[in-house]
């Protein structure tokens, strides 16, 4: 039993190399789309191309849609890749050995601040808001009155850390 149960390990953590390969995979496909929509838009705002602003008002949203779908990807695979490290963590007990679970418990600390600053998670919201701005200033839109108050924060912030 204990072969079959091992021959199982080995199977879990193969797939578990294989989702985290798809899932990066998937990520550089998004990151093109995303980098080849920036130069389209790029090039529809540049004055040289005389299309319609309507098709450029849909090419943002389009792309803005890309990163939604390209956000639900990254949790699909943060999901099924936790459903698959439970099932091997259930199989290190009944082998005896816990080597992942070893491995994830020594790096939690540091995991649980960096996940909220990767770029897998960052980059699809950074894009929806650089497509959001681009769009506004393209329509015309008067960003000095967030800009002011932006600069009133942070200098606010300044201030009370004794740092001017």
């Amino acid at each position: 039993m204990a072969g079959a149960s091992f021959d199982l390990y080995r199977l879990l953590v193969e797939e578990v190399r294989e989702a985290r390969r798809a899932r990066r995979e998937l990520s550089n496909v998004f990151m093109t789309l995303n980098l080849a929509g920036v130069g389209a838009l790029g090039f529809l705002a540049s004055g040289e191309s005389t299309l319609n602003p309507a098709l450029f008002a849909w090419c943002a949203f389009a792309l803005a849609l890309t990163c939604v779908i390209w956000r639900t990807s990254n949790s699909y695979y943060i999901l099924l890749l936790a459903a698959k490290y439970k099932a091997i963590y259930s199989l290190e007990e009944q082998l005896g050995i816990t080597a992942l679970r070893d491995e994830y418990a020594a790096i939690q600390q540091k995991r649980t601040a960096m996940k909220w600053f990767s770029l897998e998670r960052a980059l699809p919201i950074l894009f929806i808001i650089g497509y959001a701005v681009f769009f506004a200033v393209q329509a015309g839109a008067d960003f000095s009155g967030v800009w002011d108050g932006a600069q009133d924060v942070f200098a606010d912030i300044l201030r009370r850390l004794n740092l001017r």
